[in-house]
């Protein structure tokens, strides 16, 4: 029953996600599709998450938790002063140091227990979703304690964990679950292309506005409108 809203929300994240990346960023159009992005990637994730839990799924469990927790905080981030809910910042750290903790003790015990797989998946990649969930937890205390950060810091914060959540979203489509993608596109070149394009977009635009500041002119638009075509058009 699941499933179904899951597989379609996260095709519509998939294909705003990479429109959001193909246009102008800042502008009316980036907006649209990054808030489709967020409510898709929201529903995705959770749905996700509940379903791996009622499978038994732990690690993809903590990765619909983590997505669904990166996503929430990035678009926190970018929301005027006047619209922030403190006590909702309050509420979605303590859920990520919540879910970093579990990935954590998970990994540890199934490694001290000599377990190798976990959901299929090599023990240790849990560990890295605990890493990525502790990071941004610790992160979202310095920012609440700071009361008030940079639009510099605001927009490294918002782009890391847009691409993070973007790059386990294609990542789990067009690797996890390659199976629904047409044989003849069912070639190593054609679904690794997608999640290195998201990596390469996302370390560009982190470097860009740690080294140039905020988006003065659209530089790389033609490398994100390739990541956006190229995923639009395998969905």
């Amino acid at each position: 029953m699941l499933a179904s809203p899951h597989i379609l929300t996260g095709s519509v994240a998939l294909i705003s996600g990479a429109l959001s990346f193909s246009v102008k960023k800042g502008s009316k159009l980036h907006r649209k599709f990054g808030l489709i992005f967020v409510i898709s990637m929201a529903v995705m994730a959770s749905s996700g998450a509940l379903l791996a839990i009622l499978n038994s799924e732990r690690l993809n469990a903590v990765a619909g938790l983590v997505t669904f927790y990166l996503v929430a905080t990035a678009y926190l981030t970018v929301r005027s002063a006047k619209r922030q809910n403190p006590s909702l910042n309050y509420v979605l750290t303590t859920f990520g140091f919540a879910v970093g903790l579990y990935a954590i003790v998970t990994g540890i015990i199934s490694l001290n227990s000599g377990v190798v797989l976990i959901d299929g998946n090599p023990a240790q990649v849990i560990i890295i979703f605990c890493s990525i969930a502790v990071l941004a937890a610790v992160l979202d205390i310095r920012a609440i304690k700071s009361h008030r950060i940079s639009r510099k810091a605001q927009l490294i914060r918002h782009i890391w964990r847009v691409g993070i959540a973007m790059f386990i979203a294609t990542a789990s489509f067009f690797l996890g679950q390659s199976q629904v993608i047409p044989e003849a596109l069912r070639q190593i070149v054609i679904l690794v292309t997608p999640v290195l394009l998201v990596l390469f977009v996302t370390v560009f635009w982190l470097f860009r506005i740690a080294v140039w500041g905020a988006f003065k002119r659209d530089s790389c638009r033609v490398a994100c409108l390739v990541c956006g075509i190229f995923v639009v058009k395998v969905v």
